[in-house]
C-alpha cells in the first residue's frame, strides 16, 4: 500500500457521520482514511455529489443531510462529523462551471483549496448551529480535503 499523508488532530470521540462525494475513484481511499482514524465499523457515510457544495447547491440534499444526521445521532450516537471534500471534483465543475475547474498550477492548487474550504466551513458552521440547538447531540465537526492519491489534509477555518 502506498504511503499516505494524514493530518494530525484530536481523534473522534465516538461514532462519526462522514459526508463525502460520490467520486468512485476515491472509494477505497476513503475507507483507508477512515480505517487510519480507527473508525472501522464506527461511521455512517452520507454521499452527495460535491459533498459540502452539494448540500449548498441543492436545498433538498441539504434537508436530507440534516434529517439523516438526526437519525444517525439517535441510532448510532454520532459525536463527530467529518466533511471530506476532494480535489478534481467533477461536481464542482458541474455546479459552478469555470469557477469550479482547476488546473495543476500552484495558484490553481491554492484556489481549489480555498473554494473547498469555503463550502466545507460554511456547512460545518451550519452543523455546529444545528448541534447547539439540540444539546442532546453535541457534535465536533472536522473538514478535510483528499487528493487523487488518497492523501488528506485538514481544512482550516479562517482566522
Amino acid at each position: 500500500m502506498p504511503h499516505r499523508h494524514y493530518p494530525t488532530y484530536p481523534p473522534a470521540r465516538g461514532n462519526v457521520l462522514l459526508l463525502s462525494c460520490m467520486d468512485l475513484r476515491l472509494l477505497d481511499d476513503i475507507v483507508h482514511f477512515m480505517e487510519h482514524d480507527n473508525l472501522t465499523n464506527r461511521y455512517d457515510q452520507f454521499i452527495l455529489a460535491g459533498a459540502a457544495l452539494g448540500a449548498a447547491h441543492n436545498e433538498h440534499w441539504d434537508q436530507a443531510l440534516f434529517e439523516h444526521l438526526e437519525v444517525a445521532c439517535q441510532l448510532h450516537d454520532v459525536r463527530d462529523v467529518y466533511i471530506l471534500e476532494h480535489r478534481n471534483c467533477g461536481a464542482y465543475r458541474v455546479f459552478l462551471g469555470d469557477e469550479g475547474a482547476f488546473g495543476d498550477s500552484v495558484h490553481d492548487h491554492a484556489a481549489e483549496y480555498a473554494l473547498h474550504n469555503q463550502y466545507a466551513q460554511r456547512l460545518a458552521d451550519k452543523i455546529r448551529a444545528w448541534s447547539e440547538a439540540r444539546p442532546q447531540y453535541p457534535l465536533q465537526v472536522r473538514c478535510f480535503l483528499m487528493d487523487l492519491r488518497g492523501g488528506v489534509e485538514l481544512l482550516a477555518a479562517a482566522e
